[in-house]
């Protein structure tokens, strides 16, 4: 009898949550790897003498001690990695712009009227950033010189992005990103729109069209298309060493999966946007490349509390671990025992309900750099449910 109320206190959970059952893997900035962490941050409202479009940059080389093409005299928007990564090449007029993603801004070229109005402020605008171990400088001479990820190991690199065309614009999107290995030739991957001053490839024009194009051992250009609409979003490439395979996703949805690439695995380093001529607004935030956030079997370094499957979010799948294993003993973090006491009980639900859905909050799902558990406030629906297993789950103790 517990068993049937231990079930319906778990189906009314899942029926009312709004979470979904699993999401997209997390990077994890590992203090032992390589990786770039690359926030963009600064107040986008500032009134501070320098922050505009057609302020001072400085040139590649300079002793200012920016980024190439940074403002000069805006010290309140910072466009340098922190701890991981650097940056290797900035083009564009670019600003810190309101972000949907996050509190302190996004890296933003808007405000270009595309070529027939001959401000070109944003044309080919670029973020290039290389991997390195944490503040540590690339190791190379040159500026595309990063620290290539384990391909042994599962990596993960993610950012979020908004794209605008500008009104009456017909070149359309561009490049979205590249992934490119240790050698600067070594594509592992990019994604781009239609090209050609087209805004799709598709025959009818339908608009916020991509597709992957990656490099046979030819050398020939090989296109995938992406019949799904991206005009923003949170983008995952999650490389998997079993089976030496990539699957890409756009918020909680795998819109490819197990792609090969024939340059290999090894990820140095990362473009966004740029690539050609293009006139759209893009932002880019939130741009992270780790390992797997999944050593979490145990509960050890990299891992979530209570994510008992590892899949980087705390959700009704972590519920349903906990629920298959209520009351049994010799237990393991990976069964549902969150506090370690070998037990799965209503101490282990606290815990779930106290960092429920800690991930899935968090603005673009940020990289786990020394993350801590913490009682976050879950929403009232998610208390309610949460409430209801509780009880569910006493009621069933007690008899």
């Amino acid at each position: 009898m517990q068993y049937i109320r231990l079930f319906f206190g778990l189906m009314v959970t899942i029926t009312c949550s709004s979470n979904v059952f699993s999401g997209p893997p997390v990077p994890f900035l590992d203090p032992n790897e390589p990786g770039i962490d690359f926030q963009f941050s600064g107040d986008p409202n500032t009134t501070e003498d320098g922050c505009s479009q057609d302020a001072a940059r400085a040139v590649l080389g300079a002793p200012s001690g920016k980024n190439h093409n940074e403002l000069l005299d805006c010290d309140n928007w910072d466009f340098k990695p922190r701890d991981w990564g650097q940056a290797a090449f900035l083009q564009g007029a670019f600003i810190l712009g309101v972000s949907p993603f996050s509190n302190d801004g996004g890296w933003e070229c808007p405000g270009n009227q595309g070529p027939s109005s001959g401000k070109n402020l944003c044309a080919n605008s670029t973020v290039r950033a290389v991997a390195t171990y944490q503040n540590t400088p690339s190791p190379g001479p040159g500026l595309f010189d990063g620290v290539p990820m384990d391909d042994s190991k599962d990596w993960v690199f993610s950012f979020d992005f908004k794209i605008e065309v500008a009104p009456g614009d017909t070149y359309g999107n561009d490049k979205l990103f590249e992934a490119i290995g240790l050698d600067n030739d070594y594509q592992l991957m990019e994604i781009r729109g239609g090209g050609n001053n087209a805004s799709s490839f598709l025959p009818d024009g339908t608009p916020d069209r991509y597709r992957m194009i990656q490099f046979d051992i030819q050398d020939q250009e090989v296109f995938t298309p992406i019949d799904v609409p991206m005009p923003q979003g949170h983008i995952t490439l999650h490389y998997k060493a079993a089976d030496q395979r990539m699957d890409l996703w756009l918020n909680d949805t795998k819109i490819l999966e197990n792609i090969e690439s024939s340059a290999g695995y090894d990820i140095s380093k990362i473009q966004l946007g740029g690539g050609a001529i293009s006139f759209e607004n893009a932002l880019y935030d939130n741009v992270i490349l780790g390992v797997l956030a999944a050593e979490c079997g145990s509960g050890g370094a990299g891992a979530l509390p209570v994510d008992f499957n590892c899949d980087g979010v705390i959700d009704v799948a972590d519920l349903g671990i906990l629920g298959a294993n209520f009351n049994l003993t010799e237990m393991i973090f990976s069964d549902g025992d969150a506090n370690g006491d070998g037990a799965v009980d209503v101490a282990d639900l606290g815990v779930l309900g106290a960092n429920w859905s800690g991930v899935g909050q968090l603005p673009g799902g940020q990289g786990l750099q020394g993350y801590e558990p913490q009682a976050l406030i879950p929403e009232p629906v998610t208390v309610s449910v949460l409430a209801i297993s509780v009880l569910v789950l006493g009621y069933s103790q007690r008899n």
